[in-house]
């Protein structure tokens, strides 16, 4: 017959059960800082504990920043360059990532961004500042002309529409040169006498 015992309350040889003191982890977003007004990527990494057993190496990522939850995955192992074999394999450095997109419309501020293993459940943050769109600034209007500059017709040779707004109207052009014409035919023949 085996014997059983159990610890009874305020027993002073009772040994309590152990705690796990949990700490955070370290979590970070590249970039931390990013311009709304659009939608934007940045990535999460987290460095959760290895779990034990066979529970997943995972993560998720939440912020109200963001347009959804995020899970966070072990990178895959680096295979050392020239290895032909993928049994020759570096282990990844004890962390998580993945990426998050940042709502268009978050409004401009800092926002907590949570994070939480799955397999040791430990927790950790990072706070991402989102910052104001720019304001469009008044530019200046380049007037490209429409017709070329006024020297001998270039413009209006053509058939092109005609400016009235700058120069010399056509009308007293032709006459103009109409007068200079025939004030030189008249000089010619003087001459010719």
């Amino acid at each position: 017959m085996g014997c059983t015992a159990s610890a009874q309350a305020g027993d002073p040889t009772a040994t309590p059960a152990p705690t796990m003191s949990r700490q955070d982890i370290r979590v970070q977003l590249i970039p931390n800082r990013v311009q709304g007004g659009a939608t934007r990527s940045i990535r999460v990494r987290a460095f959760c504990p290895l779990p034990q057993g066979g529970t997943d190496y995972r993560a998720t990522a939440r912020s109200d920043a963001f347009t959804g939850v995020v899970t966070l995955t072990q990178p895959p192992p680096i295979t050392p360059s020239g290895s032909a074999t993928p049994t020759e394999t570096t282990a990844p450095s004890p962390e998580v990532r993945g990426f998050a997109l940042v709502d268009e419309d978050a409004t401009p501020g800092r926002y907590r961004v949570e994070v939480k293993c799955e397999g040791t459940n430990d927790t950790g943050a990072a706070t991402l500042t989102v910052t104001a769109r720019p304001t469009p600034t008044a530019t200046r209007t380049r007037v490209v002309p429409t017709s070329a500059p006024r020297a001998g017709g270039g413009g209006t040779a053509a058939g092109a529409t005609e400016d009235q707004s700058t120069g010399i109207p056509v009308g007293v052009t032709v006459a103009v040169l109409a007068g200079a014409l025939a004030g030189g035919i008249a000089v010619a023949r003087r001459r010719s006498r």
